[in-house]
């Protein structure tokens, strides 16, 4: 196995978040390059263990108590964090 990785194409990616959210990563992206880190890298690979997790989730049989969406009957977003 080589050394040399190829450049993966990135597209742009859009969605809302919360402000106090959106605060927290500016920040957090600042202190990570300034440290010599991406942060981009980063957050790529936790949405990518995300996304497996949703897929596997999506998959698998619905439990007892749950909707299709995996929230408790009555369950807002803000409880299920």
């Amino acid at each position: 196995m080589g050394v040399l990785k190829r450049k993966q194409e990135h597209e742009p990616i859009t969605f809302k978040l919360p402000a106090a959210l959106k605060r927290e990563l500016e920040a957090l992206r600042t202190r990570a390059e300034e440290a010599g880190f991406d942060l981009g890298e980063t957050i790529t690979a936790a949405m990518w263990r995300l996304c497996r997790q949703i897929k596997a989730e999506l998959e698998g049989t619905p439990r007892p108590g749950r909707r299709a969406n995996g929230r408790a009957n009555g369950e807002t977003a803000a409880q299920a964090q």
